[in-house]
């Protein structure tokens, strides 16, 4: 796992790959069943995406989907969704829209990142201590 210290540039590198790994995870499982029209229209013959299956990547996603959802982090949350998530374009108008500088913005965005980073690293942590206290619990029957 990259550590709460990368420069920004690691940062949005680690954060494409994050977006890279959410991609490839939906050709890990089957389609569901299609009826007999949908089965005799072409597919979308698509080369599956290649990133790596990285446990890291689990976390951070929970850690976003979780930091999402709270309403402290409602304004990092949406600078980070435009622009890791939509890749939307003309930074200086969103940052106007919202009614910050572009600096804000790019800010905000990282900002929620880092703090994600964080949370992964605490989910990782706590579910290793549970895994262990498991462990230590089925030696002692």
């Amino acid at each position: 796992m990259m550590n709460d210290r990368m420069t920004d540039k690691q940062l949005d590198a680690y954060c494409e790959e994050w977006l890279r790994w959410c991609d490839t995870r939906k050709f890990y499982f089957k389609p569901g069943a299609q009826n007999v029209l949908a089965r005799f229209q072409a597919g979308k013959a698509k080369e599956p995406p290649n990133a790596r299956n990285s446990a890291d990547m689990q976390w951070f996603n929970a850690a976003v989907y979780a930091m999402a959802d709270m309403m402290e982090h409602e304004e990092t949350f949406a600078c980070f969704r435009l622009m890791y998530i939509e890749k939307a374009g003309n930074v200086k108008r969103l940052a106007h829209e919202k009614g910050i500088s572009r600096v804000t913005y790019y800010s905000r965005a990282r900002s929620f990142a880092r703090r994600a980073v964080s949370l992964s690293r605490s989910f990782q942590t706590a579910a290793l201590q549970m895994a262990q206290q498991d462990a230590i619990a089925t030696e002692k029957v």
